[in-house]
């Protein structure tokens, strides 16, 4: 598969599922071969169990969790879609982060503690809205950070985030920003 999508929205209308209807099009276009998980609709489990909880001892890494890992190693591109709630992604993703991306998969522990980037040559494209205006976001933009940096950076993709702010109503405006958004996303993996 060269195309995974992590969609994080509930069923329900908005930004959200305009990217997402919006990047299937374009890959549809492409002919590119892809697939979405879609965390609310399959019931994913944000919960991190205690039999999970790596840094006290304990591997255990669920069937469908593994079966994840998998379609990510066989995947070169990943595209993230999410809102932006309370200044940070929805908690069913963080979880997903919280039990995807563990110790042995996604990063090991080198020499003084210094991580290795196991998902290195991967590509991620992270598409958010927020209804908050852009001048918050150019005072203090953690939401990018933590996604870009600290999280799928810290595992060695490679990460693009495109946002559309003031995305209060989903007009012909922000239709047209997601549309540019995507465009620019693709570009960033060469599709």
């Amino acid at each position: 598969m060269k195309t995974l999508i992590i969609y994080a929205h509930p069923e329900t209308p908005g930004h959200a599922p305009e990217t997402l209807n919006q990047v299937e099009l374009k890959l549809k276009k492409t002919s590119s071969e892809y697939e979405v998980i879609d965390l609310y609709k399959i019931g994913y489990n944000p919960v991190l169990q205690n039999d999970e909880h790596y840094t006290t001892g304990n591997r255990n890494i669920s069937q469908q969790n593994i079966e994840i890992q998998n379609k990510i190693n066989q995947s070169e591109n990943l595209i993230f879609i999410y809102p932006i709630w309370w200044g940070t992604m929805p908690a069913i993703l963080k979880g997903f982060f919280d039990r995807i991306l563990t110790r042995g998969f996604a990063f090991s522990m080198g020499n003084h503690g210094i991580p290795n980037k196991l998902l290195k040559g991967k590509k991620a494209v992270v598409f958010t809205s927020s209804g908050s205006p852009y001048i918050l976001y150019l005072l203090s933009n953690l939401s990018k950070t933590l996604i870009k940096n600290k999280i799928l950076g810290f595992c060695g993709i490679k990460t693009k985030v495109f946002q559309v702010y003031s995305a209060n109503k989903l007009d012909e405006k922000n239709i047209q920003k997601i549309k540019k958004n995507v465009d620019k996303g693709f570009k960033f993996l060469d599709l």
